[in-house]
């Protein structure tokens, strides 16, 4: 018997994929739908919120309800997945990897989704239109459901710019404008459709980057000491990628080998940057820093002081480090440990 599970995860394929009996769609809510008209909501756990294979097994286990069946989807270590194996606890991992154990279904796969990757398509972010996007996603994270003005306002955009950004994304079927008398408000209808494609088409890095060398301990404290140089230069600088995911608390078992640097340069070159931070010139085998050219301020806009252990940098939003992290090494599995940070807008 074929059964049909929708998941809202930015990893499933859309508009839907096979994997033996099982079809995999892309959607708003989870669930689990059998031929016969059954159909079982699909309680989604993330990896990453635990430490250690037995206590994900126990969440798993304690989950479990009547009408209800569980499934692990992230992150999954490598060492964690026989554990959850010999507990017949289902997962999907990032990386395409599959183990699912449900009543009148059992799926093992390699290729479950596809990472995001940077590509052009149909819908084309053009001159703000990224940042508008990026700023509906920031401001619908709770629920809210702004107007344009207050899309124009908090991105930094006229209001036409942030009308057209919209309307673009509603001819799509991913917004749907509500109109109250003069007020026009922004409901978001596919988030994560809207956040994959935002990803595919402003990531990191920019059309202009440079490489450089600036002395630090760790690549940790060169992101400090670059985001000290810039409010001293007078530089809007954003840390993304690994380093930027680290200090909003996803680390991996290596650090990076660069810290990644979106600029807000001004009109100026992106060597004169350089220079006004410290930064040495150095090929990119012996760089440790990567700065693009931020020309619609996608990864300034929104940026904050953020502190790792007793160091302090200016990192760029979760919501745009997820974004730029998909072409690093194992960047899948640090954006999918992101994630839950991106969807509730912590």
């Amino acid at each position: 018997m074929t059964a049909e599970l929708t998941l809202d995860l930015p990893w499933v394929e859309a508009p839907s994929a096979q994997l033996e009996d099982l079809v995999v769609r892309r959607g708003r809510a989870g669930t689990l739908a059998y031929e016969d008209g059954i159909v079982l909501d699909v309680h989604v756990i993330d990896p990453s919120a635990f430490e250690s294979p037995a206590a994900l097994v126990d969440a798993a286990r304690s989950s479990t309800a009547p009408g209800r069946v569980v499934l692990v989807a992230g992150a999954v270590p490598l060492s964690w997945r026989a554990d959850l194996r010999d507990a017949e606890v289902s997962f999907v991992d990032v990386s395409g990897v599959a183990e699912i154990t449900w009543p009148r279904v059992h799926v093992s796969a390699k290729r479950f989704g596809k990472p995001v990757k940077r590509r052009r398509g149909p819908l084309a972010f053009q001159k703000g239109h990224g940042l508008v996007v990026q700023e509906l996603l920031v401001l619908t994270a709770d629920g809210s459901q702004p107007t344009i003005g207050e899309l124009a306002a908090g991105a930094g955009v006229s209001v036409p710019t942030a009308s057209k950004a919209v309307t673009q994304l509603a001819e799509h079927g991913l917004v749907a404008k509500r109109r109250d008398g003069t007020r026009v408000s922004v409901e978001v209808v596919d988030r994560v459709a809207i956040t994959t494609r935002l990803a595919e088409r402003t990531s990191w890095p920019g059309e202009e980057m440079l490489t450089g060398f600036l002395w630090g301990r760790t690549t940790f404290d060169v992101a400090a000491r670059i985001s000290d140089a810039a409010t001293r230069a007078d530089v809007e600088l954003a840390v993304t990628g690994r380093v930027g995911a680290a200090y909003h608390g996803v680390l991996g078992t290596s650090s990076p080998k660069e810290v990644r640097c979106w600029v807000d340069v001004r009109g100026r070159s992106l060597g004169d940057v350089a220079e006004a931070l410290g930064l040495e010139p150095a090929t990119e085998e012996s760089s440790n820093v990567l700065l693009s050219a931020d020309r619609w301020r996608v990864g300034v806009h929104r940026r904050a002081g953020v502190q790792f252990d007793d160091l302090t940098a200016s990192v760029a939003h979760p919501l745009r480090v997820w974004c730029d992290l998909h072409d690093e090494q194992r960047g899948s599995e640090y954006a999918a440990q992101m994630w839950g940070a991106v969807v509730n807008g912590r």
